[in-house]
């Protein structure tokens, strides 16, 4: 005889609906960890010895934005976001949201001694450093109303540590101040805070100079030797043969120092005592070999940014195919940047604005939207191409925004105002003469038009 087991649920469970007891869980308590490891707010999160240290971290960021290639690489990437057009759009089409759309532009428009565009330029220093911060400072105008003031920014070598919450949420930005060593605390509210490909909720993101330091750091070694290979390679070095009688000290001494500084330029000469002979030794240094390695750590640092299209152009080698792929990655990546960048503004910068205006756009559906246009030059006439073949196959209804939209990229003049307001359709036929005309099953209808036959059944 067998038996069937049965499962009898938990004591504290609930069955067919009915609780019973507590829950096992409170689903809305946070029980886990991010893993963010930080000792009295300092990240410790680098592997590398020499850069767990932020100050000399940041130091070396420093030194590698100077270099030619990061530089090229860098500038890469900021330049056309920076070219890039902004705009805000409002959450609906009531007039309310118009005004406070209007109202957040005039506000990162008009802001004292600051530009939006150099607070964009500010604020893409988190590609260098991992991270960005701005203090938000508001003013009150004689409207009644606080306005933005200026964004300011606040340097990435001052940071001296974070605050952390229970829950490993960033609160705060702990600043050392420079000149006076005054620790300044800064509430993470009250900022725009940029981190770039952060991960575990790291306040300092990690930065693009990060990926590129090994072959940053082997380039800087590389192109040393391959500048003294070059000067010993045509210079060669120096080897002296000394005579049966011995030197003296100090001739021993300001031997090496001629040696040392034995160079070849237009003021070279050397002179030497009676029996002492100095020839030069060839070596056989591969400088093209090293002048290839060099051209690979460039490479390798441009392709981290998805930028070894510009290598592919200097060089004179690589498909168009492989060009355009390679640009293609890096239009995505520039728009990657775009969507981290915007989600700071429309969650931190907008909603701050209205936050000191609680009262003055009453009905209020949403926040409005800052939008920041495609970087890069688009391609006029792919983008007709495509809208014709949309149009032929049926896919596209011409409308008059679409000649705005064409007219706005192609930076042509704006479609005046009454222009173009007509259906955008096929052309229509000429209209018939006064009095005559097609009517639909009759034939042509008029004076000289004849009568239609009857229309039977059956």
């Amino acid at each position: 005889m067998t038996t069937k087991r049965r499962n009898n649920p938990p004591a504290n469970s609930s069955v067919n609906g009915n609780s019973h007891g507590p829950e096992l869980i409170e689903f809305s308590k946070v029980i886990g960890s991010r893993g963010l490891k930080n000792l009295g707010g300092r990240i410790q999160e680098e592997y590398l010895r020499s850069l767990q240290s932020w100050e000399v971290a940041v130091k070396v960021f420093l030194e590698m934005q100077d270099d030619p290639t990061v530089s090229t690489l860098l500038w890469a990437i900021k330049l056309p976001l920076l070219s890039a057009d902004f705009d805000v759009t409002p959450a609906s089409d009531s007039l309310v949201d118009s005004l406070a759309a209007d109202f957040a532009w005039d506000n990162i428009s008009k802001m004292d001694r600051q530009s939006w565009r150099s607070h964009v330029n500010d604020s893409l220093e988190a590609i260098d450093f991992g991270f960005y911060i701005g203090e938000i400072v508001m003013e009150k105008r004689p409207d009644g109303k606080l306005w933005l003031k200026n964004v300011e920014p606040r340097g990435q070598e001052t940071l001296q540590n974070w605050e952390f919450d229970e829950h490993d949420n960033t609160t705060a930005f702990i600043q050392r101040d420079p000149d006076t060593g005054e620790l300044l605390r800064i509430p993470i509210e009250k900022t725009v805070h940029i981190t770039h490909l952060a991960r575990k909720g790291n306040p300092q993101g990690r930065s693009l100079l990060r990926s590129v330091f090994k072959p940053w750091r082997y380039l800087k070694e590389l192109e040393s030797l391959e500048g003294i290979g070059l000067e010993r390679n045509v210079g060669g070095m120096p080897v002296a043969e000394l005579p049966p009688e011995p030197l003296t000290g100090q001739d021993l001494t300001d031997l090496k120092e001629a040696l040392r500084n034995l160079r070849m330029d237009e003021e070279m000469y050397l002179i030497t005592p009676n029996g002492l002979k100095i020839t030069p030794y060839q070596g056989q240094p591969s400088v093209a070999q090293l002048s290839a390695t060099i051209e690979r750590k460039q490479k390798e640092i441009l392709m981290r940014g998805f930028a070894q299209f510009l290598k592919l152009g200097m060089d004179n080698v690589g498909t168009q195919a492989l060009v355009q792929g390679s640009q293609d990655f890096f239009a995505l990546s520039l728009r990657h940047v775009q969507q981290e960048w915007l989600e700071v503004w429309n969650r931190q910068l907008i909603p701050y604005m209205f936050r000191f205006n609680p009262n003055s756009f009453p009905g209020l559906s949403d926040y409005p939207k800052l939008t920041w246009n495609d970087p890069g030059k688009l391609d006029i006439n792919e983008i007709i191409n495509t809208y014709q073949t949309g149009k032929q196959a049926g896919v596209i209804t011409p409308v008059r925004e679409d000649e705005e939209h064409v007219r706005a990229i192609a930076d042509l003049p704006d479609l005046p105002e009454g222009e173009g307001e007509e259906p955008r359709g096929e052309q229509q036929r000429p209209r018939p003469m006064q009095g005559q005309g097609q009517l639909p099953g009759l034939g042509t209808v008029g004076p000289e038009a004849a009568p239609s036959p009857p229309i039977g059944f059956g």
